[in-house]
C-alpha cells in the first residue's frame, strides 16, 4: 500500500541584504537551518548583489529564521518561481555577451596579448572572427571563444 505521506513543496523567498553581505548572511541562515528547521538550500546569486535566494517550505519559515540576523533588510513580498530562480544562476558562456564592434583582448595562442574588433560572433561553434587592430595591414582571423575576453564594449 503506498504511504499517505506526500512530498512538501518547496517555495522560494528572496531576502534583501546590505551589499556585499551575501555570504555572511547565508553562512548564518545555514547555522540556522541545521535539523528540522524546513529550509533546504540557501543560495547567493553571482551577479546580483544585496539579495539571496531562500528555498524553503514556507515563508513562514524563512521569516522565523532571519529574525535577529545582521546585515538583513528585509524579504522581498512573494516568492519567486524555480524558473526565474535557474535563470539568475545560469552559467553564460562569455561568447554570448559579445557583439560585433566589440574590442577584445586575446588571451591564448599565437597572437596573446594583442588586441582585436569583434566582426562575427558564431555562438553555435563556439568561434569569434576578429580584426586585429595593432597589425600593419587588415588581419582578419578565426579564434575559438574562450580565447578572447572583452576588453571595451563598443555602441
Amino acid at each position: 500500500m503506498a504511504s499517505s505521506r506526500s512530498i512538501p513543496v518547496s517555495q522560494f523567498a528572496v531576502l534583501r541584504t546590505i551589499a556585499g553581505r551575501e555570504v555572511s548572511v547565508a553562512l548564518v541562515l545555514e547555522l540556522r537551518a541545521t535539523g528540522e528547521s524546513g529550509i533546504y538550500s540557501i543560495l547567493v546569486p553571482p551577479d546580483v548583489k544585496g539579495y539571496i535566494i531562500v528555498e524553503a517550505e514556507g515563508i513562514h519559515v524563512v521569516q522565523k529564521a532571519v529574525r535577529g540576523v545582521k546585515h538583513v533588510r528585509g524579504r522581498v513580498a512573494g516568492s519567486i518561481t524555480f524558473e526565474e530562480v535557474e535563470r539568475l544562476v545560469r552559467v553564460k558562456s562569455p561568447i554570448e555577451e559579445l557583439r560585433p564592434g566589440d574590442i577584445v583582448e586575446i588571451v591564448a595562442g599565437p597572437f596573446k596579448g594583442l588586441r582585436a574588433a569583434v566582426r562575427t560572433v558564431n555562438v553555435a561553434k563556439s568561434e569569434v572572427e576578429v580584426e586585429i587592430l595593432e597589425a600593419t595591414y587588415p588581419l582578419k582571423v578565426f579564434l575559438p571563444g574562450d580565447s578572447v575576453k572583452l576588453a571595451e564594449r563598443r555602441r
